[in-house]
């Protein structure tokens, strides 16, 4: 069949789109023009499958189906989109034996944000020869691989990888940097080495080399064993990662042990081990699940696993760069972004004296410490010592009667009651009510019952006062001068997971005069019972941060209501008379030991919570106080009296941060 044209025609993609292009055959018949092939091998090179696309052979229908699953591979579900930019027909002349031919501009895009690269796209041009069979009355695809990527033979290896950002660091209140990459070196077992010749290393020679290791690094074994056997041949198996300074394992420790293998790396690191691990956290590598959910990361990546790398894990991490490449040539890239620096209010001298402290209590008992700035609300130090080493910060997550410190509490709903912190008030001996007798603390100065003023009722702690407010006071307005106070988890976010306390307003008779004490079913944390003694110390409410506030705002971690900016339930009448409560238990309360303490005046308040029963009573002792701009709480599971036991430790810490703040 002769056709009757022009010598070339350019089909632009609107043209394509408007229609077909006629053909004239000597016998005058029109044929469809190359429009519809080029649309589906468009969709094939989208999808892979060439069924609808007319290829010249079926091998080579076959071999672009191949070689579109070899490109695709790497990106999982993410497919390109492939559009026709342009289509340029070549017709003969009307007495030519040769066929018209087409060639097919296509256009390739894959949108990179799929696979966790942000406002990325990889864009590159093929193109497609098609040849019109008259004899088919069809336009036939040339099959060739560049079709599906440029110099591509669709024998190639295609693959994704990323480029790790720089991780930002965590910085401390005066911009200094307190975690950052440190030297550390990877311990493990390099199952490539166990092999004898080109024969794997068989399960009892993994296990031996493994459980050999583990013995020296004091490990599980079997557990470290089970996971060298589980991977691959060639898999090095990291056992333990040690700072490159440490000195618990040395290179002598591990000579002799088959398959034993040291790797040079960094790490962000504190100072040290002990150095606020449980608010500062830890990077780790990255896990199936992490890899499931977001699809930026690849294996060997380092992701923050708990504390503040977690929870800043998207402003510290930054945005990887990635690189696509074919056997190791780079096709696209990005570079990556590095991470931002987190700025924080600890204060590292502040954090070491308090984790000294609370360590030196006593290494089987529970203890933690929590000091603020009243001024605005940043978070100093938050010390924990756990003997069952829990990963759960006791400092800012556990909660625990507070005892008398909790008056402080009750004293502001028994003001707003109608008492004033001069108004004589009556500390009984004991107080009955709904049938259970409470008293005061062994050893109570008597001269302190009867009629006494209301300083010198909350600077002794006596019970029955409080006691005796139960039907004065009501659950509902505890609660609500707790709030006032800062202890409320529902309006208190520090950016990390934490508890403040709960005061139920539902409490009635005998618990709920046990509450007014800091007994019932009243708890608190250390970090809530510092936001008390913080938020008399500032005339109003406070609300304690761990991050500088530019920096939550940018992480989204700021609460819903904006907590920073929140109006405050607390005046600076009502805290002035709070103040003149806890001035006395310095100057002649329960912790008069404390008068010489250097420095402004110490307002505090002590308490002693009954914990167990029977013969397994024990006592939770604390104190709260504050002096100038720092405020402090100081918790221990297992006391004498908040006074004897608490007291020196609240001594200390205050002379150590005088040094420290001055």
């Amino acid at each position: 069949m002769s056709l009757t044209s022009h010598p070339r025609r350019l089909l632009g993609l609107s043209v394509v789109a408007a229609g077909t292009l006629a053909l004239l055959t000597g016998c005058g018949d029109e044929t469809t023009g190359p429009e519809s092939q080029a649309e589906a091998l468009a969709a094939a090179l989208q999808s892979g499958d060439f069924t609808e696309v007319a290829v010249r052979t079926e091998a080579g229908a076959q071999e672009l189906a191949d070689a579109v699953a070899t490109l695709h591979e790497p990106f999982g579900e993410l497919s390109p989109d492939v559009s026709v930019s342009e289509i340029t027909v070549d017709e003969p002349d009307e007495d030519s034996p040769r066929p018209a031919t087409a060639v097919v501009e296509l256009t390739h895009t894959w949108d990179l944000d799929e696979i966790g690269v942000e406002d990325q796209t990889w864009s590159y041009d093929t193109q497609a020869e098609l040849t019109y069979s008259a004899e088919a009355d069809q336009w036939r695809l040339e099959p060739d691989t560049e079709v599906v990527l440029p110099d591509f033979t669709g024998q190639e290896g295609i693959g994704i990888s990323t480029v790790p950002a720089e991780r930002g660091r965590i910085m401390d209140d005066d911009g200094r940097a307190m975690v950052y990459n440190r030297d550390v070196v990877r311990i493990g077992i390099d199952k490539s080495q166990l092999a004898e010749g080109d024969d794997a290393a068989d399960e009892d020679t993994q296990r031996e080399a493994a459980e050999e290791l583990a013995e020296v690094l004091g490990i599980d074994a079997e557990s470290y064993a089970d996971r060298v056997v589980a991977h691959g041949d060639q898999a090095f198996v990291e056992a333990i990662v040690h700072r490159r300074d440490s000195d618990e394992v040395t290179a002598a420790d591990l000579e002799g042990i088959p398959g034993v293998t040291i790797v040079d790396d960094q790490l962000p690191l504190a100072e040290s081990r002990d150095f606020a691990p449980l608010l500062l956290g830890r990077v780790g590598p990255v896990t199936a699940e992490h890899l499931e959910e977001d699809p930026s990361l690849s294996a060997g990546d380092q992701i923050g696993t708990s504390g503040l790398q977690a929870a800043f894990e998207d402003t510290l991490r930054g945005s990887p760069g990635m690189r696509i490449h074919r056997d190791g040539e780079t096709l696209f890239s990005t570079d990556p972004v590095d991470g931002e620096d987190l700025d924080t209010t600890l204060v590292p001298r502040l954090q070491n004296l308090a984790q000294d402290i609370v360590d030196g209590v006593d290494e089987d008992v529970t203890a933690s410490m929590v000091a603020l700035r009243p001024s605005d609300g940043g978070i100093l130090a938050a010390a924990s010592h756990d003997p069952e080493d829990s990963w759960v910060s006791t400092a800012t997550q556990s909660t625990y009667a507070p005892g008398s410190s909790f008056k402080v509490v009750s004293s502001l709903a028994m003001l707003r009651d109608g008492l004033s912190p001069d108004s004589t008030v009556q500390c009984p001996a004991s107080a009955r009510v709904h049938g259970q007798v409470f008293r005061n603390y062994v050893g109570f100065p008597t001269e302190y019952t009867g009629s006494v003023e209301f300083t010198e009722a909350v600077a002794t702690s006596c019970n029955t006062l409080f006691v005796n407010a139960w039907d004065e006071v009501t659950s509902a307005e505890l609660q609500q001068a707790a709030y006032d106070l800062g202890l409320d988890d529902e309006s208190q976010h520090i950016g990390l997971a934490s508890s403040f306390g709960t005061v139920p307003d539902d409490s009635e008779l005998n618990l709920h005069a046990a509450n007014l004490f800091g007994q019932g079913v009243v708890e608190a944390s250390s970090l809530g019972m510092a936001t008390v003694a913080a938020s008399v110390a500032a005339g109003e409410t406070v609300h304690p941060h761990l991050v500088k506030p530019a920096d939550s705002e940018e992480a989204g971690e700021e609460n819903d209501e904006g907590a920073s900016d929140a109006e405050s339930g607390l005046t600076e009448e009502e805290a002035e008379d709070l103040r003149e409560l806890m001035h006395g238990t310095v100057e002649f309360g329960t912790l008069d030991g404390l008068i010489d303490v250097p420095g402004e005046h110490v307002y505090a308040k002590t308490g002693t919570a009954q914990a167990g029963a029977g013969d397994d009573m024990y006592a939770h002792t604390w104190v709260i106080a504050f002096q100038g701009d720092l405020a402090v709480a100081i918790f221990v599971d297992e006391g004498e009296y908040g006074s004897s036991t608490n007291g020196p430790l609240l001594q200390e810490f205050l002379t150590g941060a005088a040094e420290i703040l001055d």
